[in-house]
């Protein structure tokens, strides 16, 4: 008997007939217009069907061109174009964003006037009540001595050129628990919060703030779980990379889904997806193991987020030169065969 093994690769989730289109609106909420997601019949497709997998596949889709974008530690969706992502560099730098391509193309810069770059080391993209937001994260802090640490809100200005916008609201935070070391925030839409992931901690720790908190003055982050199942570096790793290896699976980014059912975590080796299944708080997602949907060489990857339209998820690396990667995701189909 002959077994083979046919890979029906290739059914791309932006070409499938049964996705639906999905505009979630309540009170200012939204999740973007016309966003795509699976249809209810596809995920049924996928779960029951034992022959059929989703998995990622990554694609290099370019570089940074941008000479001035020296330490890319930040990644997020344009909510204005389709085409273009926002990148901030890391701690001590100016306090501007970078509008690229989804080839890595120059397409200028946003200036934010009203922050300094303390540690910026991560950001977050939304729509609220019909406009487009901005979160940088301020929140890096590697020996964890910070006694505060700060989230900017900037609107979206619409590019390409030079232009400089406000901030125009700002949180102020401290840890409930003593200060950490981050690199990795989300917002959650659906919650109304905002999700900081340390970094230095074994295992990393998930805290969660409000997205508009109801009193003024420093903010506290309160610790929801522990997360699980991140690996744990090898003797191979540390020699491999004796500066980074040790971290292993240290988060380094983070973002979450518009529609509120997906994060994807990026470590120094690897892209983690978890899946937000109804009834479960994040809390519970993030206590178990994550699924790791690609590896990858970067030779320090800081820098990761879904599109505009939650399809792909694109990462790059803060060391230069910065490959800009994308991951798709594929049906995939293994049938055998005498």
């Amino acid at each position: 008997m002959n077994l083979r093994v046919v890979l029906v690769v290739g059914v791309l989730l932006a070409g499938c007939s049964s996705r639906s289109m999905v505009t979630v609106e309540e009170s200012g909420l939204e999740t973007g217009a016309g966003k795509s997601v699976w249809s209810e019949q596809q995920n049924a497709v996928v779960a029951n069907d034992p022959s059929t997998s989703l998995v990622y596949k990554p694609q290099l889709r370019g570089e940074l061109k941008n000479r001035a974008i020296t330490e890319a530690s930040g990644l997020a969706a344009s909510r204005r174009h389709d085409d273009q992502l926002w990148v901030l560099n890391d701690g001590g730098n100016a306090a501007v964003l970078y509008a690229v391509g989804v080839d890595g193309s120059d397409k200028g810069q946003l200036i934010i006037s009203g922050a300094k770059n303390r540690d910026w080391e991560d950001m977050a993209s939304f729509n609220w009540k019909g406009e487009p937001y901005l979160l940088i994260a301020d929140i890096g802090d590697n020996k964890a001595k910070r006694n505060r640490c700060y989230l900017y809100f900037v609107r979206e200005p619409e590019m390409p050129g030079t232009v400089s916008v406000p901030v125009v609201r700002t949180i102020e935070f401290i840890y409930e628990d003593g200060p950490r070391d981050a690199e990795s925030l989300a917002v959650d839409l659906q919650g109304r919060r905002i999700f900081i992931l340390s970094k230095r901690d074994n295992p990393p720790l998930l805290y969660e703030l409000p997205l508009f908190p109801k009193t003024r003055g420093v903010q506290i982050a309160r610790r929801i779980t522990a997360t699980a199942g991140l690996p744990q570096p090898s003797l191979a790793d540390v020699f491999a990379n004796p500066v980074l290896g040790k971290l292993g699976d240290a988060p380094t980014a983070m973002d979450i889904s518009s529609d509120g059912k997906e994060a994807v975590v990026l470590t120094y080796r690897s892209v983690l997806l978890y899946v937000h299944h109804p009834g479960m708080s994040w809390a519970q997602v993030f206590s178990r193991p994550p699924e790791k949907i690609a590896d990858h060489s970067l030779m320090q990857g800081e820098a990761l987020a879904f599109d505009v339209h939650d399809e792909q998820i694109y990462y790059t690396s803060e060391q230069l030169p910065a490959p800009l990667w994308m991951l798709t995701p594929q049906l995939q189909t293994i049938r055998h065969n005498e």
